[in-house]
């Protein structure tokens, strides 16, 4: 058992310095690759829940608009030009 040691121990020790260097930066780019990986998720998280936020609060107002618009007549049209010139003002 010992005799199968001994030469990965003797492998290993005889690496030569620029291939533990070069193994070092590649270890070192792999947790910068890493860390940016994360940031950018929680940034997609982020962008995500701001998405959902927004499309609940337009179902809201477009509900709004639904439940005005069927009580009032004509008031539906009038909506209609307000929330696009709204749009455009944007």
């Amino acid at each position: 058992m010992s005799e199968q040691v001994t030469p990965l121990v003797a492998a290993q020790a005889g690496r030569e310095p620029e291939v533990e260097a070069e193994l070092e930066q590649a270890r070192e780019e792999v947790l910068r690759l890493r860390d940016l990986l994360i940031a950018k998720d929680a940034e997609l998280g982020a962008a995500k829940g701001r998405v959902a936020e927004l499309e609940d609060h337009r179902m809201r107002l477009a509900g709004v608009k639904h439940r005005i618009a069927s009580q009032i007549p004509g008031l539906r049209l009038l909506l209609g030009a307000v929330l696009r010139l709204m749009r455009g003002q944007r």
